[in-house]
Formats: C-alpha cells, structure tokens, sequence
C-alpha cells in the first residue's frame, strides 16, 4: 500500500535533501530508498499520526511563502532551502520542524547502501 501522492513524494525528497544535504560519496535521496521508507513509515503509522504528518510536509513546502520568500519551497534553491528550515526552527513551529528534520534523517541514514558507505552493515548479527 502507497500512502504518499507523487506530489507529497516530490515534497518530502526536497525536504529530506533539504534537511540531509548529503554531499559525495553519500548518495543523494533520489539515489536511495529514503521516499520509499518515509512512506512505509506513513503506512504503519495510526491514522491520526500519519495525516499529522502529511500535513508537516504540506506546511514545509509553504513555509518559504509565510516567512516572506515568495516561493514554495521545492522553487527555491538549496541554499534558500536551508535558511528558510533555519528560520521556521526559530519560530514556534520548532517541534515541528524537529519531528520533520528526524523523520527526514531516519529515512535517509536508514537506507542499507548509506548504512554501509558509514561502516555499518545492517546484515550483521551480533551474539
């Protein structure tokens, strides 16, 4: 089961490179199974948490516009996208953007090739 629309997909990898930045040799989100994995997250998470949470990501790509930019968020640059994260962390929308930025992060740190460019091999079983 899908949860996420295409355009919620296209939202949350912008959001997710947005909060990772990943710089080589990490992969960027689009080379890993970070929408994916958010989406699963989505579809075993309580109704209630999981329109919470799309919601969190609507009011991410709109946030540019209330905080004066002019632009949603997926029509600015990187590095607008990171002051605009930077100021809404500042503002009383701070859980939000912390609950938004983890969720992002697990997503892409969770991936088994990230995993392992960082030394970790998911495969391994300790006794």
């Amino acid at each position: 089961m899908r949860v996420l629309s295409g355009r919620e997909a296209s939202l949350f990898a912008c959001l997710c490179a947005t909060v990772v930045a990943p710089l080589p040799p990490l992969p960027a989100v689009a080379e890993t199974d970070a929408v994916d994995a958010f989406d699963r997250y989505l579809c075993d998470s309580p109704p209630l948490n999981r329109l919470g949470m799309r919601a969190m990501v609507l009011a991410a790509e709109l946030a540019p516009r209330a905080l004066g930019k002019g632009a949603r968020l997926r029509g600015l640059g990187e590095n607008d996208r990171a002051q605009v994260l930077r100021e809404a962390e500042a503002s009383r929308a701070r859980p939000l953007v912390h609950a938004l930025e983890f969720v992002a992060r697990l997503s892409y740190f969770g991936d088994d090739g990230v995993m392992r460019m960082l030394g970790y091999d998911p495969e391994t079983r300790l006794s």
